[in-house]
């Protein structure tokens, strides 16, 4: 399955574990989101799995809001497929439209593949230190010695559950494994969350063509703690919605 930003899918055609997957969306109410690409951006809507007719083998789609009805119905409208992404699964798939309803509710086939994302409960997104992703705290050094240091960091990557960002020779001291890092501002897009980290990886970052760096860097992976289950869904709306996936499925 392709690759999108470092998240390996892997395609699932078992018909029982689709509906089990699909089933356990609709039960537990977990949202769902339509989307497609238009004019080179991702447009989406917010919805819930309303109906499962298992025997016709469709799936009634209702959007959450009077605004996500309006672009679900865009989304649809002279379209023949739909894609539709599940957030708590990392779930991902395309099917076919049978009908959309004049009261906004839209008639999909149960897909016969869907793409899960493997060996992560998140989705993660490349940012490679661009500016609108950054972190902002105050950390104590990890050697002992008396010293604290700012640090404002634009993010190398981000997702609902963790981040990572690089660190130079001289800012190394201020981590080591299991670190907790509190009091985090972690900024993306036109959000801001106060959130609380722990150090589970160093890995020392070598100059090359792909990275364009010019010195040899240590990128400081922390897991997200102390967050709450809505910043996380903020989150993972951000990555989402900034996945270049149009060739995902």
């Amino acid at each position: 399955m392709n690759d999108t930003n470092g998240n390996s899918l892997k395609k699932n055609l078992d018909d029982w574990a689709i509906f089990s997957i699909i089933n356990n969306t609709k039960v537990n109410q977990h949202k769902v989101i339509g989307w497609k690409i238009v004019a080179g951006k991702k447009v989406t809507a917010e919805a819930l799995i309303y109906i499962i007719r298992k025997f016709k083998g469709e799936i009634v789609i209702r959007a959450k809001s009077e605004k996500d009805k309006l672009e679900l119905g865009n989304l649809a409208t002279g379209a023949d497929k739909i894609n539709f992404y599940l957030p708590n699964d990392t779930v991902l798939f395309q099917t076919e439209i049978k009908q959309l309803e004049t009261n906004g509710d839209l008639r999909v086939k149960i897909p016969k593949m869907i793409a899960q994302v493997e060996r992560r409960k998140y989705m993660r997104l490349l940012v490679d230190e661009r500016s609108d992703v950054q972190v902002t705290f105050l950390k104590d050094s990890s050697d002992g010695r008396n010293l604290s240091h700012n640090f404002s960091k634009n993010c190398f990557d981000i997702s609902a559950g963790g981040i990572s960002f690089y660190v130079s020779r001289s800012e190394l001291k201020y981590f080591k494994l299991g670190d907790d890092v509190p009091n985090i501002e972690l900024t993306f897009g036109s959000n801001s969350l106060s959130v609380s980290g722990k150090v589970v990886n160093i890995m020392e970052v070598e100059p090359n063509s792909r990275n364009d760096l010019h010195y040899k860097v240590w990128k400081i992976c922390l897991k997200l703690t102390n967050i709450s289950s809505q910043d996380r869904e903020e989150i993972d709306q951000f990555v989402f919605n900034n996945l270049p996936m149009d060739n995902v499925i």
